[in-house]
């Protein structure tokens, strides 16, 4: 089954506790939550704790995306959280190994995020030790972008590296585009404005799953 996975960064925070309930009574299956630190990315977001008090008013599972450099120093403090997964950037941490080992010790799910220029190649190191990989169909920083048709092959690269790991994919994901994504061999959709936009979660939630 495809997991939907809707980002709160298109939600609106304002009532927020409000749109997570709407999101768990319409079917999401997990609240995706995207960290941004304005330096990794050049976007701010959310910190730890709008996370922690978003978490607090959810029963979903949370998927914790951290898009900011140095992930190593502040791992500790998502952890405490116990998401159910927590993604960092091989670009803002090469050396994934140790932050990987970390995050399962914690129970966590561990998962490894590449931005558009980065190929699937470079992942070959993790993935016998990875839960998922997440990958970026636009560059990482802002909501409602379009996806780049040019991220759309690694897929199904990744699909045949590692046929065992959740696929995870988010940026630009529509009604009209994620049939062919998911048919490449993506498991896991991070929508942000594909949702957000229409008025009934529930019936754009289903409609992800037709």
């Amino acid at each position: 089954m495809t997991v939907i996975s809707p980002s709160i960064l298109s939600a609106d925070f304002s009532r927020i506790a409000e749109e997570i309930r709407a999101l768990e009574a319409g079917g999401a299956d997990a609240i995706h939550y995207d960290v941004m630190d304005n330096h990794f990315v050049p976007n701010l977001t959310f910190g730890f704790k709008f996370v922690e008090d978003a978490m607090k008013a959810s029963r979903l599972p949370a998927d914790v995306h951290l898009m900011i450099s140095n992930p190593a120093a502040s791992l500790d403090k998502w952890l405490a959280l116990k998401p159910s997964a927590l993604t960092f950037h091989l670009e803002a941490e090469p050396d994934a190994a140790p932050l990987i080992r970390r995050i399962k010790a914690a129970g966590v799910r561990a998962f490894l995020s590449i931005k558009p220029a980065t190929p699937v190649s470079a992942l070959s190191p993790f993935l016998e030790d990875l839960d998922g990989v997440l990958i970026m169909l636009v560059e990482p920083g802002f909501g409602g972008q379009a996806m780049l048709p040019s991220t759309v092959a690694k897929i199904a690269e990744l699909k045949r590296l590692a046929a065992h790991l959740e696929i995870q994919i988010d940026g630009g994901i529509k009604m009209d585009n994620y049939k062919e994504l998911v048919s490449l061999g993506a498991n896991n959709l991070v929508i942000g404005s594909g949702i957000f936009a229409y008025s009934d979660y529930a019936a754009a939630i289903a409609a992800f799953r037709k």
